[in-house]
């Protein structure tokens, strides 16, 4: 395979809820737009949750996330990254090369925690599993 400079890349775009929440598709294709005005291939791309988060990004405490797969030329990344810092509706952003791996392995789809609502509540008591029974009733 000749090495062309593509590489197959993940991006994790986090946009500012209010305008993902009001236009989905529209979040989606800004972030599709950022990446193709500067010549990268999009693969796929899609809004995967949003949630809280962790601390307040630029007066923000809840993020929408957005998934994207494309192919682009490595000295192309730099010029996509700084666009990203332009875009105010863009809060925040990762690339990561992901050549070599399977799509299909980093595109399931998102559940927040395993018995959890996406609210945080519980649904269900978490179930014991069999090793944990034979382990407490050894001791």
């Amino acid at each position: 395979m000749p090495d062309d400079g593509m590489r197959i890349y993940e991006g994790l775009f986090l946009v500012d809820p209010g305008f993902a929440n009001k236009d989905p598709e529209a979040a989606v294709e800004l972030c599709k737009s950022v990446l193709e005005k500067h010549g990268a291939t999009i693969i796929r791309a899609e809004l995967w949750a949003e949630q809280r988060l962790a601390y307040e990004v630029r007066k923000n405490k809840r993020g929408a996330y957005i998934l994207t797969a494309f192919r682009s030329e490595t000295l192309k990344l730099a010029e996509i990254e700084l666009e990203c810092r332009l875009t105010e509706r863009i809060l925040r952003y990762l690339f990561l090369n992901r050549d070599g791996i399977p799509i299909e392995k980093w595109f399931k789809r998102y559940d927040a925690k395993p018995g959890r609502s996406r609210d945080g509540d519980s649904d269900s008591k978490p179930e014991k599993s069999e090793e944990t029974e034979e382990a407490s009733a050894a001791s």
